[in-house]
């Protein structure tokens, strides 16, 4: 694995979603309250930041153990987030299973509905990984409803870009489409967050059903 050329794509995708990128950031490019920080990007644009590491592998990152404080210092700060990046992803291993099928529409807003129960329960960071699950489904469906080729094994941040680009998500969404995949993200691995968990569930579902309207009307109409 080349790291620099890895490290100049992950700054190509968040100059794609309008970011300026500075690569390597020394300590008078990051904000005044990361100057400690050791990050290899550090985006900007308007009202916005992200700082983003990037590992090579699972291990790398497992390895950082200051990745936590700079997650928790900059969920923190108004308008920053804390990104990571993981190049070698595990993908899944050899073909789907054979009884691997998609959500219907009636089970992922079956999902969407479990989740609002268990925010109303008080278990917030269960409902964010229902809800996020549940989004993926409804993204799949909706970039398939449009021709797009996905499934098994297609990351998440591949899906987020196609439909941004192909106006499915709009640019008012994108940023807190982002900032959910990153909490999900966060959870997922054991990170605490300071980010409002339950705004972030409610997102995710008027988002989720959004597109299994449209994925309907798009099918109808083709």
């Amino acid at each position: 694995m080349d790291f620099d050329q890895e490290l100049q794509r992950v700054a190509a995708r968040y100059e794609g979603q309008g970011y300026q990128v500075i690569l390597r950031p020394k300590p008078d490019d990051l904000p005044p309250f990361a100057r400690d920080f050791k990050a290899e990007l550090v985006a900007r644009r308007a009202g916005q930041g992200a700082l983003v590491s990037v590992k090579k592998d699972r291990l790398d990152m497992e390895a950082d153990s200051e990745m936590p404080r700079y997650a928790d210092v900059t969920t923190k700060q108004p308008g920053w987030r804390y990104d990571f990046v993981i190049l070698a992803q595990e993908p899944p291993a050899g073909r789907p299973p054979r009884d691997l099928r998609e959500l219907t529409a009636e089970e992922i807003s079956q999902a969407l509905e479990e989740s609002e129960k268990l925010v109303r329960s008080g278990l917030v960071r269960p409902a964010v990984l229902n809800s996020w699950a549940a989004l993926e489904s409804a993204m799949r469906m909706r970039l398939r409803a449009a021709g797009e080729a996905v499934g098994w094994g297609t990351p998440p941040q591949d899906m987020i870009n196609e439909s941004y680009s192909s106006g499915v998500i709009s640019t008012a969404d994108l940023p807190r489409l982002e900032g959910a995949y990153q909490l999900r993200n966060q959870i997922a691995h054991g990170f605490a967050s300071q980010q409002d968990q339950a705004a972030a569930v409610h997102f995710l579902s008027e988002l989720a059903r959004r597109l299994l309207h449209e994925s309907t009307a798009v099918k109808q109409t083709a």
